[in-house]
């Protein structure tokens, strides 16, 4: 009797450990590793860049924090603004120049001319361009969560400050 409750003991202790081992596996793997911000900067310009063409609303809104604001605009003006240029527009295209990343601790400032062009759907004969000029993004680190579960780090879009601009063009 008493090599039987051993033997429950230690394969219950056995079963605690095997799971404590894979959860601990499971979030070590899950985790995204760190990558270098100048790359993970030129990632997310190519991420909203490829959004933008693809008239993808929610792909350019996973790269902007909440906390975000251009011209008197938040995150959800933005959602809305895009969402009336891409039903009135076809086609549309992103041209930026070289990017110039500057890294603060805490917060990364980039500078890069913008063009943007589309086929406005009430004139499809023409295409019709905007130059944004040079535009400033400031991106910071934020908290997220992988699964709803695994926590790391990531940067996101805060603010854009595009001076040589003078109405927004969405």
């Amino acid at each position: 009797m008493v090599t039987m409750n051993r033997t429950k003991l230690a394969i219950g202790l056995g079963v605690i450990v095997a799971l404590l081992i894979g959860v601990r596996v499971f979030l070590m793997l899950g985790t995204p590793k760190e990558v270098d911000p100048r790359t993970r900067i030129q990632q997310m310009f190519a991420q909203g860049k490829q959004a933008f063409e693809n008239e993808d609303i929610e792909g350019m809104l996973d790269l902007i924090s909440d906390d975000f604001h251009w011209g008197g605009m938040n995150k959800q003006q933005l959602r809305y603004q895009l969402a009336q240029f891409f039903k009135q527009s076809d086609a549309p295209r992103a041209e930026l120049g070289e990017l110039q990343i500057e890294i603060f601790a805490g917060r990364i400032l980039v500078r890069t001319t913008v063009r943007a062009t589309w086929r406005d759907s009430n004139a499809p004969g023409g295409t019709t361009s905007q130059d944004l000029g040079v535009v400033e993004f400031e991106f910071r680190k934020f908290p997220q969560r992988k699964w709803l579960i695994i926590p790391y780090e990531d940067w996101q879009l805060v603010r854009i400050d595009a001076p040589q601009m003078g109405e927004i063009p969405l």
